[in-house]
């Protein structure tokens, strides 16, 4: 299910991002969610056999370059600008999930030039109380857990998936396997990542973007509820939001045959 793709790497600045790419066509760049690496975005490469997929490892994850100091959204898309700039993407679609959907905001409002549309999945505009408490949360938990990724992950699965998955307890090995099995990442890097998670806000800016955008969001996604995704579907120009139901903030696994179908089919008429 979860294909590997070779992982090469590229200066950008003083760090090295590591990505995957398959395919061939027009380009995109695939940003993933705190803690994950650009293997996680396996499936969906598979389902985009017509375009030129690029998945990257955002710094503090998978084989990227691991940092010391914080850092926010906007730092990540400097790195992913680099990526795109080096590989030769641009202008390219840009899908991200969560905090990689925040990494592309800032993308596409610092270098619109790299940015043809916006693939937003299980994201948000601004990180208000509700999220940041969130996050205050998971920082705590992952320090309970620091050297127990196992626990820590099943810790964190109220906030993941929706009651389908809890359902389908196939689906929910599988997922964990694949989480583990790409695991990398030290702990302190996932409370940078969490760091930049709480500094996230774009929402008054996001009228600025005027690359077309899909917003796709969980039907029961608690983490980055459906209000987010309808505030920042709102906020920007040319957006189209989608729900995906029986599926959490995981969406991306827990339905990765309805994300790909909505995926595919905004890129495809993009043109």
């Amino acid at each position: 299910m979860w294909a590997a793709h070779q992982v090469l790497s590229l200066p950008v600045g003083d760090l090295r991002i590591a990505y995957r790419e398959s395919g061939e066509g027009d380009s995109i760049l695939l940003i993933n969610g705190t803690g994950e690496s650009g293997a996680t975005w396996a499936g969906i490469m598979r389902a985009l056999p017509g375009y030129r997929c690029v998945a990257i490892d955002p710094r503090d994850t998978g084989e990227s370059s691991y940092v010391t100091m914080s850092y926010r959204p906007a730092d990540l898309a400097r790195d992913a600008a680099g990526v795109i700039e080096g590989l030769g993407l641009a202008p390219c679609h840009v899908v991200g999930f969560s905090l990689g959907g925040a990494t592309a905001q800032e993308l596409a409002l610092a270098r619109p030039d790299l940015v043809r549309s916006l693939v937003l999945l299980s994201t948000w505009a601004r990180s208000d109380g509700y999220f940041i408490a969130q996050m205050n949360n998971w920082q705590a938990i992952r320090r309970a857990h620091w050297e127990d990724e196992a626990s820590f992950l099943l810790s964190l699965e109220a906030w993941l998936f929706s009651p389908a998955t809890f359902a389908n307890e196939e689906l929910r090995r599988s997922i964990y396997t694949m989480w583990l099995e790409e695991e990398t990442q030290q702990s302190e890097g996932w409370i940078r990542q969490t760091e930049a998670d709480i500094a996230h806000n774009a929402l008054d800016r996001l009228g600025e973007v005027r690359a077309p955008a899909l917003v796709i969001v969980g039907e029961d996604d608690i983490c980055t509820p459906p209000r987010y995704a309808e505030e920042l579907a709102r906020a920007l120009s040319k957006a189209e939001l989608v729900r995906i139901p029986n599926a959490g903030h995981c969406a991306v696994f827990e339905q990765p045959d309805a994300v790909a179908r909505a995926v595919r089919a905004f890129l495809d008429a993009q043109g």
